[in-house]
């Protein structure tokens, strides 16, 4: 069992729906292998996401394994519906040594994770979502903002599919 997972247990958070049980059901459909998707077909570079239930109905860990510039990275994630904030929370540890934690924030009617970051010299926002398009399909959208989040601007959008673990 990861730390985080752990930690969850030894808390028992409140079973997820007691406040808000529409948002926090929103990743019901998360749970599975997801593979990156190029011509609609599993990406031969292997980028998938792994996600099994975590400690309670609305927690979720993910095990990362992407390609990004050539190089294979590796990183786990624990995606849980606070109950007491009423939003989704991410906490993501990559192999590099990277630890963040990012707060979840709806935007229409999708959740995404955001979080500050400073990159030479300037500061930003960064936000991503996982947003289900079809059934077994879904894309994941990461945008930038320079302006607090008045404006996103597009970094990348990939579509994932479900594929067979492996």
């Amino acid at each position: 069992m990861c730390f985080f997972a752990s930690v969850l247990a030894a808390l028992r958070v409140a079973p997820p729906g007691a406040q808000d049980p529409d948002e926090s059901r929103y990743y019901d459909f998360w749970p599975g292998t997801w593979c990156g998707l190029v011509d609609d077909r599993p990406n031969p570079d292997g980028s998938r996401f792994i996600v099994t239930q975590g400690v309670h109905a609305s927690a979720y860990d993910e095990e990362w394994q992407q390609v990004i510039d050539g190089r294979r990275l590796i990183s786990s994630a624990t995606r849980a519906w606070d109950p007491v904030e009423r939003r989704w929370m991410l906490v993501w540890i990559g192999a590099e040594g990277h630890f963040q934690i990012w707060a979840g924030e709806k935007a229409d009617a999708d959740w995404y994770i955001q979080r500050p970051f400073e990159q030479g010299g300037r500061r930003f926002l960064s936000r991503q979502a996982w947003i289900p398009t079809a059934p077994d399909r879904l894309v994941r959208v990461m945008e930038r903002s320079f302006d607090n989040g008045a404006a996103w601007e597009p970094r990348y959008r990939t579509a994932f599919g479900r594929c067979e673990a492996g």
